[in-house]
């Protein structure tokens, strides 16, 4: 993963019907924000994308097929939030939170604490490897 994206837990809903909470990339400037097929239940209504949509850039710099769109609830630090998220089968992860959730939800970055400081106030932790990030101890050895 890029050091510009960063691992935090979010809810993601469905209006009246389905909620799943996962660890999801959020990525600072990344472009479109992202959803894998899989996290939705299976009869989630997709909407089209038009013309243009069935290829749309990536964070990676690559290409991920957007086969149409969904409009989720997505919850960090108790904030909740109603995005369009593009749609993609078989995604490595099971959401990049881009651009139009760092708009509305996140106020700053804090690697040195690794903390995700919302526009609510609250803050989330950073993760690595579904665990807080938390700072190695100063390995002192004799010699």
């Amino acid at each position: 993963m890029p050091s510009s994206c960063y691992q935090v837990e979010a809810s993601f809903s469905l209006p009246n019907a389905w909620t799943t909470t996962k660890q999801v990339v959020l990525a600072p400037g990344s472009g479109p924000t992202l959803v894998n097929r899989q996290l939705l239940p299976a009869a989630t209504p997709l909407q089209s994308l038009g013309d243009m949509a069935h290829m749309l850039y990536d964070i990676d710099g690559g290409w991920l097929p957007i086969v149409g769109s969904a409009l989720l609830g997505v919850t960090l630090g108790g904030q909740t939030t109603h995005l369009a998220f593009g749609v993609v089968n078989n995604m490595s992860v099971p959401a990049v939170l881009g651009n139009s959730c760092n708009d509305v939800a996140t106020r700053k970055i804090s690697i040195e604490g690794q903390l995700l400081e919302l526009k609510n106030g609250r803050t989330i932790p950073i993760l690595r490897n579904g665990n807080k990030r938390t700072p190695s101890a100063p390995v002192v050895s004799d010699v």
